[in-house]
């Protein structure tokens, strides 16, 4: 074997775009989350907003760092 075919390169690279547009939807949708939750804190105060708050902002950097994941590693 001398290595990759075209075939084996086009596949890995559609899965590579894939994962990358994937991921970057996944950061729009995080954005729109962490908005709609400053939103609903200016609106309805509960005793558990913080805690709403810092779940919102846990999942948008999970959101950032797996999209800068796979930009750089994939």
């Amino acid at each position: 074997m001398l290595g990759p075919t075209i075939n084996q390169d086009l596949i890995l690279a559609l899965f590579k775009i894939a994962f990358v547009t994937g991921s970057f939807f996944y950061l729009i949708y995080s954005f729109v989350m962490a908005k709609q939750i400053r939103i609903m804190e200016k609106t309805l105060i509960t005793g558990f907003s913080s805690i709403i708050t810092l779940l919102g902002y846990i999942n948008l950097t999970i959101a950032v760092l797996t999209l800068l994941g796979f930009l750089l590693f994939l």
